[in-house]
């Protein structure tokens, strides 16, 4: 080990603050650590306190410096690097809201002020004593584990303490949201308003995000083309990327309609217009459509985006088309979360197979046509003819001498005992000695 303390100079003019200089027997290089005093004796104690711990620190007796440090840090101040970090990296928006209310709001529930306090025991004492859902326990654990994950690998923290806590089992049904009937959207339209009316349709014809809605202008529509479409800045889209859908005649007209007559490019199409959950379910309710069925299923504005992928589905567009109009990444997305089962059309595909009888086994079988060759065949080819022979085989009336020889040898035991008829091959050795 070397270990030394010196005065840093910059441009010749050194420095009044000492620095120590440390190298350990398994460090390839020295380190230097500033001690930020000026006099030399309370430099050489800094430094011998600063050996001691270097040493503790290598043979693992203690934690390194830096995790003594976060462990005494607020959470606070960790979340907030952690928040800035996710948005320097481009996560979503809605990603980035959803930690910075859930994590303070689970540390206030379980008494967590610095990162020393985070326990499993104090999580699972909490847990069992809280009345929420099992859906937001587990998003709590999801969201505090993900900042535990980001300070284990910025190696302030040695492990997740929450690392092995199991999820609560949810025994909701997991699809929680169902997708409209055809008909039901047409009554939800003619009830709604036309300023939400517009709004739904869209999303039933576009499969569009409410936050993807609230971002459009009048400038990202093309209503007067060959082809009127729609153009979804990156800005705005979920995954970052931009996209054009074709819009159907309907949707088309009824935009025509809505657009003012001196709207500019840069005017905002949906701002302001897209209904919260009490707003929704009005309309649901004047339209005769329960907000929640028997399944625990409900409608909400994200359920008109899986009627689109619904009606996709059932339209019979391939699986790539569907992700395509959905711009899922994932075909598990299209096929399980954004298609609702029920709506398939399951009864016509069972009438579409094949057609498959079983014959019928207790109907009279017509008897064989032929006989065996060689010197039986006149014998062996009308209808009973087994039972003759056999008959015959007991009486003695058939043939000469070697006929009982050979019936009365291992074959007439078998036969007795069994009650079996006469295979093939006996029979035909039985003829030719005859």
């Amino acid at each position: 080990m070397r270990a030394f303390i010196f005065q840093p100079s910059r441009n010749g003019v050194k420095s009044r603050l000492w620095s120590a200089r440390v190298r350990l027997e398994s460090w390839l290089k020295p380190r230097a650590y500033p001690l930020h005093v000026t006099d030399k004796r309370v430099a050489e104690q800094k430094l011998a306190g600063l050996v001691k711990e270097l040493e503790r620190e290598e043979a693992g007796i203690i934690a390194p410096k830096l995790m003594r440090d976060a462990a005494q840090t607020p959470i606070a101040e960790h979340l907030k690097n952690f928040l800035a970090d996710l948005e320097a990296k481009g996560r979503a928006e809605n990603t980035v809201t959803k930690y910075r209310n859930c994590i303070p709001a689970l540390c206030k529930r379980c008494g967590w002020v610095k990162v020393r306090d985070i326990t499993a025991q104090s999580f699972t004492t909490w847990r069992t004593q809280s009345d929420l859902r099992p859906k937001t326990l587990n998003d709590l654990l999801a969201a505090v584990s993900s900042l535990l994950h980001w300070m284990e690998r910025q190696q302030l923290i040695l492990s997740n303490p929450l690392r092995h806590i199991e999820r609560v089992h949810d025994r909701a049904p997991r699809e929680f949201r169902r997708a409209l009937l055809p008909e039901d959207a047409q009554r939800l339209l003619d009830v709604a308003p036309p300023h939400r009316a517009i709004v739904y349709l869209t999303i039933l014809y576009t499969g569009l995000r409410s936050a993807e809605l609230k971002g459009l202008k009048w400038g990202d529509f093309d209503l007067d083309g060959e082809s009127p479409c729609v153009r979804v800045p990156s800005s705005i889209s979920k995954n970052r990327k931009s996209s054009v859908h074709n819009l159907r005649p309907e949707l088309v007209e009824a935009l025509r309609r809505f657009r003012p007559v001196h709207a500019m490019p840069f005017e905002w199409v949906f701002r302001g217009l897209v209904p919260r959950v009490p707003t929704f379910k009005r309309d649901l309710k004047a339209a005769r459509i329960p907000f929640e069925d028997e399944s625990g299923r409900r409608v909400d504005i994200h359920a008109l985006r899986k009627s689109f992928g619904t009606m996709v589905a059932v339209s019979g567009a391939s699986l790539r088309t569907g992700m395509e109009l959905m711009r899922h990444s994932e075909s598990r997305l299209t096929e399980k979360v954004y298609t609702d089962a029920s709506h398939l059309p399951l009864q016509a595909a069972i009438q579409a197979l094949p057609s498959l009888n079983v014959p019928n086994h207790d109907a009279p079988i017509d008897a064989p046509q032929g006989g065996f060759s060689g010197h039986c065949v006149s014998a062996c080819g009308s209808n009973g003819q087994n039972t003759a022979i056999a008959q015959a085989s007991r009486n003695g009336t058939l043939g000469h001498k070697k006929a009982p020889r050979v019936i009365s040898g291992r074959f007439s035991k078998m036969e007795q005992a069994k009650r079996f008829e006469l295979s093939t091959s006996t029979l035909a050795r039985w003829c030719s000695t005859n």
